[in-house]
């Protein structure tokens, strides 16, 4: 079990982060996806267990890891155990997966799920490809999660069209993701709202800090 350091968060989800399990993190750009991502990192890490990070946006920053680690008066020698894999197609994405499986990490997290998949198969015509490869990569990586009994974190965009908001490839994670995170920001407001098939309509407000997400009291 995986804890967040959030007590609404850790309580909704009776303490933390499941063993077996696919967490969706997703909210629109500048929410704080990353951010609570590597909150859970830095918990792993503190207990010298090793943590894998796709990087599939190419936009980790260590200097910001690093600023979580001094807020928390825990030493930078923390990054030793954490691995960034940077892949920019989704080949790369989906062999990386083989390095996982043949190295004792407790915690795997993709930042971003879709973006490479949406980006790569882009025209109408790549459609179904993109759908079969993408469940394909699914698959592979839900059983990746239950024969390693480890916590699974992935991060989505959610992408807004005419007032309608929706995440990218909502439809096939539907069958994977075990529960999810959402990320909102309302004018000066972030709010964090939280589903599973055992929780329904749980939310805090939180703020971004130095030293990651922190809950607030709600307005």
């Amino acid at each position: 079990m995986i804890s967040s350091q959030i007590g609404s968060l850790d309580k909704f989800f009776s303490g933390g982060l499941q063993n077996g399990i696919i967490t969706e993190i997703s909210g629109l750009r500048g929410t704080g996806k990353t951010h609570l991502a590597l909150q859970f990192a830095i918990e792993v890490l503190s207990k010298n267990d090793k943590v894998l990070f796709i990087d599939t946006t190419v936009e980790f920053r260590p200097e910001r890891f690093l600023q979580m680690l001094q807020s928390r008066n825990l030493p930078s020698s923390l990054l030793e155990n954490l691995h960034i894999s940077h892949v920019t197609n989704t080949q790369k994405q989906i062999d990386v997966l083989e390095h996982f499986q043949n190295n004792h990490f407790s915690l795997l997290i993709i930042d971003n799920i879709a973006d490479l998949f949406s980006f790569e198969y882009s025209k109408k015509e790549y459609i179904i490809e993109k759908n079969v490869n993408f469940g394909n990569y699914m698959i592979k990586l839900s059983k990746l999660t239950q024969s390693n009994n480890i916590p699974v974190i992935i991060t989505n965009q959610v992408l807004s069209h005419d007032d309608i908001s929706y995440q990218r490839m909502h439809i096939q994670l539907e069958n994977y993701v075990h529960q999810k995170i959402q990320l909102e920001k309302i004018k000066k407001r972030y709010t964090c709202k939280v589903s599973s098939p055992f929780i329904f309509d749980a939310k805090f407000d939180y703020k971004i800090t130095n030293s990651g997400i922190e809950e607030t009291e709600s307005i």
